[in-house]
């Protein structure tokens, strides 16, 4: 980009959220997998009943092993004697076994169906969450990419998801799990001792503040983990991606001193949000076994005064250690959910950005046209506040060529990605075959609009598959057709499998003038009515630029042409050239005309086209170099003769 871009903030894009409208929002990912959560938790209750009838039944068997013992009868005489005996108390006693037997077998089949319909609801669940974050990525307006970086976005795609998820299925599955459990055992303990079921919820009130008050240290924390995460996912990203810069440059071991430096402050943001847990669990667990140990002692006290049998002390035993166990599973409950809310937010200003540019609910189709564009004092910046371009007024002919020139940063690639409606401008108009593209539809306005960039973007596919990217169904002939104007079709034959070669990543595979012509192919297959050319040839050889501009000729035959250029060979044949400085157009003509203006294009021609071949013997001066002299540029521009006048430099231009 040359258009001094400014990344905007997020609070720009996503409504601002409450912790509680995020934990309800959070909920809301169970609504693709409402099914299979209804199953999970079904057999989560089955598996809590069953193992609360195990415990209740237990203690009955005990209880009456206790009475078969002291019956005083002839069957006093072991174990295996009160189960065989032919006593009614050792009938009793096989039945409650048969009963234990049958239940510990029915835990066992609903513990491998509860974690098998859990995962299953858990795998259903992250593909919606990232089916709907990657729909979200490929429809968000670019303000939103170039907001976030990639690993931002790919750490928020991955990690926070899985957080989410995770705490999700955690807080349904694992809360169900202690409220059914505590229900359970508190109506068991209830029907032994009401006051003893009361005494086992009083460290509830306590664990709930102490809980609450870590949240507030716990979030930041986890916040700042996640911001030092996504900016290690950048670094591995950026650093693959830009590996031929890196060995060119020998700045392997600065980017793993980067790299390393980073890690180290994920690594102390991570040991502090350990350190934090490391001082809240123990304080939960000390509670719990503070009110377990206090609640034995007051079983053991009612046995002690005959109110509770052997029976009823395992049954109060194993409901007190079960209930505190699982109010103790609140802090892991905690935890996820601390962990959660950090990455819900972020995740929610992703799925909840407000597109940057929007269609209305009357749009229609472009009309029939052949491509003529109007400027209607165009004002437009990436902040409203720095405006690139300001109040930018052209009109276009269909089929015409049109050069944009301009110094870097003056707002040419800005003006183009208005017209394809990437961006909205601030005040004015952009009008396509006298239709304004906001009144139309998105997908009919870039269909007809294609991009040849200056960085050639190609797929990890098929030279075929890059070649009909725009238009999947197309058939072989139609490819070949749109190569062969691209210049493309030779090359592409030579390659190991013709048309049907993977290309290696983002086209590494082939040579700069190659992917352009590819690009090119790929640009013309749609047919589209304006073809965008941004400086496409500027990383080219003279021989390879001149394969491109032979193709281009068939290519922008009776089609309207944006040629974003900075050599004055590329634009001379332009039907109309606009010279774009500081955000606004100071001219316009044809190359002719422009030549006999003073002004930026007469300028930078005569920067490009005088001045080496008069150097002195030995003197060959950069072309930076004869742009600051003030002497060169004068004498270019008019003034100061000094270099030597070259006769006819307009007809040579």
């Amino acid at each position: 980009m040359d258009d001094g871009r400014l990344s905007p903030t997020l609070a720009s894009f996503a409504p601002t959220v409450t912790n509680k409208q995020l934990l309800k929002w959070m909920f809301k990912f169970l609504r693709p997998v409402k099914f299979q959560a209804a199953v999970a938790c079904m057999w989560v209750a089955a598996f809590i009943g069953a193992e609360v009838l195990a415990v209740k039944y237990t203690g009955q068997a005990i209880g009456q092993i206790q009475h078969l013992h002291g019956t005083g009868t002839d069957e006093d005489a072991g174990f295996w004697a009160w189960i065989t005996g032919s006593h009614v108390d050792a009938s009793a006693l096989r039945y409650l076994l048969l009963i234990l037997g049958a239940l510990v077998g029915a835990m066992s089949v609903i513990r491998y169906l509860r974690e098998t319909s859990s995962t299953r609801m858990s795998m259903n669940m992250v593909y919606y969450i990232r089916e709907a974050v990657y729909d979200k990525l490929q429809r968000v307006g670019l303000s939103f990419h170039d907001a976030l970086s990639s690993g931002q976005l790919i750490n928020r795609a991955l990690s926070d998801l899985q957080n989410v998820r995770a705490f999700v299925q955690t807080a349904m599955l694992m809360s169900l799990d202690i409220l059914l459990t505590v229900g359970g055992y508190m109506l068991l303990i209830s029907q032994k001792s009401p006051w003893l079921a009361f005494l086992s919820l009083c460290p509830v009130p306590l664990w709930v503040w102490y809980i609450l008050r870590f949240g507030k240290k716990f979030q930041p924390a986890a916040n700042a983990v996640m911001d030092a995460e996504d900016k290690n996912v950048s670094l591995i990203t950026e650093s693959i991606a830009g590996v031929h810069v890196v060995k060119a440059f020998a700045t392997e071991k600065q980017e793993i001193g980067k790299y390393n430096a980073n890690a180290d402050t994920f690594f102390l943001r991570v040991q502090h949000r350990i350190r934090l847990f490391a001082n809240f669990t123990p304080i939960i667990r000390i509670i719990a076994m503070a009110s377990h140990l206090s609640l034995f002692l007051a079983v053991a006290v009612l046995v002690i005064r005959g109110n509770l049998n052997a029976g009823d002390f395992l049954v109060l035993g194993a409901a007190m250690g079960s209930i505190l166990g699982k109010l103790q599973q609140v802090s892991t409950i905690n935890e996820q959910y601390q962990n959660a809310i950090v990455s819900a937010r972020r995740l929610y200003e992703v799925l909840h950005a407000r597109p940057t540019v929007t269609e209305s609910a009357d749009a229609r189709a472009l009309p029939t046209g052949r491509g003529a564009v109007r400027f209607e004092s165009v004002t437009f910046g990436y902040d409203p506040a720095k405006p690139v371009l300001s109040d930018v007024s052209f009109e276009v002919q269909a089929g015409s060529v049109v050069a944009l020139v301009g110094p870097t940063g003056a707002g040419k690639s800005t003006l183009v990605n208005l017209i394809t409606r990437f961006y909205d401008p601030q005040s004015g108009r952009v009008l396509i075959d006298g239709l304004d593209v906001r009144d139309c539809t998105l997908s009919s306005l870039r269909t007809q609009i294609s991009f040849v960039f200056q960085e050639t973007y190609l797929f990890s596919q098929t030279a075929r598959d890059n070649i009909s990217y725009g238009r999947p169904n197309i058939t072989h002939g139609d490819i070949e057709a749109a190569a062969r104007l691209a210049q493309a079709h030779d090359f592409i034959e030579q390659l190991p499998k013709g048309y049907d070669t993977v290309l290696a990543e983002r086209g590494s595979s082939l040579s700069g003038g190659q992917k352009q012509r590819m690009a090119i192919a790929r640009a013309i297959l749609t047919n589209p009515r304006i073809l965008i050319l941004d400086d496409a040839t500027a990383a080219v050889d003279p021989e390879t630029e001149d394969l491109i501009r032979k193709a281009m000729r068939f290519v922008m035959y009776e089609r309207t042409t944006f040629v974003i250029a900075h050599r004055i060979s590329t634009v001379k044949a332009a039907d109309l050239v606009l010279v774009i400085e500081g955000g606004r157009i100071t001219q316009s003509g044809t190359h002719g005309q422009l030549m006999q203006e003073d002004g930026h294009y007469r300028h930078i021609a005569a920067v490009q086209l005088y001045g080496d071949e008069h150097a002195k013997d030995g003197d060959s001066p950069s072309h930076m170099r004869r742009v600051r002299d003030p002497k060169f540029v004068a004498g270019a521009q008019g003034g100061d003769k000094s270099p030597p006048a070259r006769t006819g430099v307009e007809e040579d231009l």
